[in-house]
């Protein structure tokens, strides 16, 4: 307020709600004798920089003093705002008239109306005014505004996605729902109606149960009790409308998250029908058609514009391209089963085929088959168009007219085929192993950003943030975090079985203490107990055996009961032809069904939230067995605990 010497004391509290809005504003005038003492000029201070324009003003609407924001506020000076009374700053409307109406009533009115600013300028503010009487008795009004332009705004868009997310559910073509934690349907859209062949309010409060087809519906329950805990399901189900009407639906189930908890499932039903009834047509004919082509005594092939295998029949894949499938053959080049002087020739045979469209019927040539014997063959090259006339490759039909070679010529190109392969995959397993580390590493730096980010984020805004949204930056952060734990655990993975095979002598007894060192922090922790002695030395690689033991014996404590410590055993037995390894542990066990699952990439039993990992371990595990000539295998019963064996060939 202007710093005007009089005998007042002077004191004025707005009070703000929740919702950023004025709730009540008080004003107390009293005389007094004195000049303005320190309490007065903190007070003043208070409004001067209160984020309120108040206005003090006379009930027919002059203004006789303003603080500094209604001065920022509205652009307007002291003077100016003396001068300008209040038709100046508010927009006279109907608002306006029933707020003035109210006030002239009650001597008290808070409403929304509309600011005009110095410049012209519009904004929604809300306004609280109340009339008082100061010492002289006079009347005098004391109002408070505060521009609402962000809420309203905001508001507006909130009503805007509101109304996104109301078209895109109910205009949405595939069927959209959400279900309770009972199955029983809470909302659906006009595609969900359509396809359970039934009035909206009959179908909402009932189970989706009855319209699965009985031989999925313990599938479809099953994703229903993941989703429910908390894990996005996708699949595929068979679905039957009430008229009887049979579809296939390709499904998507999410949980509803309410305060933190789940409370039902929304989902997205996909009719993919027609589309699963045109691959089942496409497969048979493609497999009627196969099975003509594959049992001609003829080689047929089909070549692209680059000389690339698109099709090609039994006989032309295992007499030339010494592979098991056709799947293994698509993609190769004649420059892959020919020499080079052969290979180029039928490339350039190909080119004029593929330039000029003319055909080649029953031309005379000599190939050399896979054991490397001479075949002459009747060969017929067409060239292949598509409907625009345009040719895209060419078909070729060879018939042999020699006989072959003798079964051992057969056996040495095939043995020398099989070390050219192999030279050949040992080059390429070095090149995926180097890919592999490249793009782990470069996968993880954008991880690390995200993380790094998102931490930064929350430190800056935290205290502007509601708590969905730190929910929703700690959700990230976690998903990025297991996402970097997961290209390692798979680079792992890429990794196992390919060491240098260099047997040592090793001392269990010592291995085994190296490994519980490594682990020393979770085994006090947990109290655990392991138990080993006398155990045997043997020749053996030591870095994959030693990734097996720590990996079981990680897992033993990691799921231990809750009703006992941990205690872990560890036993190894000698074989006439392999070691034998046991550990064996108290903790909660494992369904008989799961022995098997376990070993599978990515198969986990419990949510992350119960237990840690990426569902790698026992994978890696069984991958290094095998390839130490062994087998891995588990005997377990919930609540007793899990004896997990495995066994490694003997080595010199």
């Amino acid at each position: 307020m202007n710093n005007k010497q009089q005998v007042l004391s002077f004191s004025f509290s707005p009070i703000i709600s929740e919702k950023k809005t004025i709730d009540k504003l008080s004003l107390v005038i009293e005389e007094n004798s004195g000049i303005l003492n320190e309490v007065e000029h903190q007070l003043r201070n208070v409004i001067e920089h209160s984020s309120l324009a108040i206005f003090l003003t006379e009930p027919s609407g002059g203004i006789m003093d303003m603080n500094k924001t209604a001065c920022e506020m509205f652009g307007y000076s002291p003077q100016e705002f003396q001068k300008l009374g209040r038709g100046g700053i508010l927009l006279q409307d109907k608002a306006l008239e029933e707020s003035l109406s109210i006030r002239a009533e009650t001597n008290e009115v808070k409403s929304e109306l509309t600011g005009i600013k110095k410049n012209g300028e519009h904004f929604p503010c809300e306004v609280h005014s109340v009339i008082y009487k100061n010492h002289r008795g006079e009347k005098r009004t004391s109002t408070g505004v505060l521009d609402i332009s962000e809420k309203k705004r905001q508001e507006q868009q909130a009503a805007n996605n509101r109304e996104a997310f109301e078209s895109l559910f109910h205009n949405n073509p595939d069927a959209v729902y959400a279900f309770d934690l009972e199955g029983n349907f809470t909302n659906v859209n006009n595609s969900s109606i359509v396809m359970t062949e039934t009035e909206k309010k009959e179908l909402l409060n009932s189970s989706f149960i009855p319209y699965i087809d009985e031989r999925d519906l313990p599938e479809v329950m099953d994703h229903s009790r993941k989703a429910l805990s908390g894990e996005v399901q996708h699949y595929t189900t068979r679905f039957i409308g009430k008229k009887g009407t049979k579809r296939v639906l390709d499904v998507t189930n999410f949980p509803i998250y309410v305060n933190n908890e789940i409370t039902g499932i929304y989902g997205i039903a996909k009719d993919i029908t027609r589309q699963v009834k045109a691959e089942k047509s496409m497969r048979e004919e493609r497999n009627m058609l196969k099975a003509i082509i594959d049992n001609i005594p003829d080689y047929i092939f089909v070549k692209d514009l680059e000389h690339r295998s698109i099709l090609v029949n039994k006989k032309f894949y295992k007499n030339f391209l010494n592979v098991n499938s056709e799947k293994e053959a698509l993609g190769l080049t004649p420059l892959d089963y020919f020499d080079e002087i052969k290979a180029r020739e039928i490339i350039k045979d190909n080119e004029r085929v593929l330039i000029s469209g003319e055909s080649v019927i029953n031309y005379e040539d000599v190939v050399l088959n896979k054991d490397g014997s001479q075949e002459t063959v009747l060969l017929t090259k067409v060239p292949l168009t598509n409907n625009e006339g345009d040719i895209t490759g060419l078909v070729g039909i060879a018939r042999n007219i020699t006989s072959l070679k003798k079964q051992k010529l057969e056996l040495e190109r095939l043995n020398a085929e099989l070390e050219d392969r192999a030279r050949e995959l040992s080059v390429s397993n070095k090149e995926l192993e180097q890919f592999a580390y490249i793009a782990s590493h470069d996968l993880q730096e954008p991880l690390r950003m995200i993380t790094g980010f998102l931490d930064r984020l929350k430190t800056k805004y935290e205290d502007q943030l509601d708590e969905k949204a730190l929910q929703y930056i700690e959700i990230a952060r976690d998903g990025a975090l297991r996402m970097r734990q997961l290209i390692l655990d798979l680079l792992e993975f890429s990794r196992a079985g390919r060491w240098e095979k260099k047997p040592e002598r090793i001392f269990l007894n010592e291995l085994v203490d190296e490994i519980l060192k490594q682990q020393q922090e979770n085994i006090q922790e947990k109290r655990a107990r392991i138990i080993f002695s006398d155990l045997p030395v043997i020749n053996a690689e030591k870095t994959p055996l030693q990734q097996i033991l720590s990996n079981l014996i990680g897992n033993a404590l990691k799921y231990h009961s809750s009703n006992s410590l941990p205690e872990v055993k560890i036993e190894v037995k000698e074989k006439e032809k392999h070691w034998h390894f046991q550990i064996s542990d108290n903790g909660i066990g494992i369904e008989e069904e799961f022995h098997q699952k376990i070993f599978e990439i990515f198969k986990r039993l419990y949510n992350r939230q119960q237990y840690s990992g990426t569902g790698l371990g026992l994978a890696i595990c069984k991958k290094i067995v095998e390839n130490m000539g062994g087998k891995i295998w588990v005997e377990s019963k919930p609540g007793v605990g899990s004896r997990f064996y495995f066994t490694i060939s003997k080595q010199n």
